[in-house]
């Protein structure tokens, strides 16, 4: 997730706005009002629409004069907000919803409905790009702070094996830490092998 992502107001210029998505590199924003709430999303769609003249060297016909002028501030383009998640969501429910409405990010809202940060594709996909090694290290470090040094962690093109939980309690407990890691795309869990109680 980007904390602090970049915002527009329903008053913020049009061409103030196509500014913030050049100069930031992004396709759209959400707009917020002075509180933080989330009142709309504005994207590059949007904001250029009604903005290009025709060519009149592109047709037989000229065409119609532009009379009205184009819509001056946010508020006359924006959508309402529809789609957002909270940021005590997982990631794999972002991931849907962008998958499912063709969406490049989501506005990440907290139990006041105030915009945390914005979830894109770009961040989920620079998370499962991280190498086998960080997740590795990460991992690690995490399960020896909650007491367990002597777990085994074990990466491989972000799959992570653990070794070492016993107790079904110390099992649970591996695989939420390891969900937890980004990049991480799938955990098992090591069983230890049932004792032979044959004579």
């Amino acid at each position: 997730m980007t904390s602090s992502p970049v915002t527009a107001r329903r008053d913020t210029p049009v061409r103030e706005a196509l500014a913030l998505l050049r100069d930031h590199h992004i396709t759209a924003m959400p707009v917020v009002t002075s509180s933080g709430q989330v009142c709309g999303v504005v994207a590059e769609i949007d904001l250029i629409r009604d903005r290009v003249l025709p060519d009149p060297r592109a047709h037989l016909l000229s065409p119609d004069p532009v009379t009205e002028l184009p819509p001056a501030y946010v508020e006359r383009v924006m959508n309402p907000v529809t789609v957002a998640v909270r940021d005590g969501s997982e990631v794999s429910v972002a991931v849907d919803i962008m998958a499912e409405r063709a969406l490049k990010s989501l506005p990440v809202l907290d139990d006041d409905d105030v915009l945390v940060g914005v979830i894109s594709r770009s961040d989920v996909a620079a998370a499962l790009a991280r190498d086998d090694d960080t997740l590795d290290q990460e991992l690690t470090t995490l399960i020896t702070k909650l007491g367990h040094p002597d777990w085994l962690v074990v990466v491989a093109d972000g799959s992570v094996v653990i070794s070492g939980p016993n107790t079904p309690k110390d099992r649970a407990l591996a695989e939420s830490a390891a969900a937890t890691v980004a990049g991480v795309t799938r955990v098992r869990i090591d069983q230890p092998e049932a004792l032979n109680t044959e004579e």
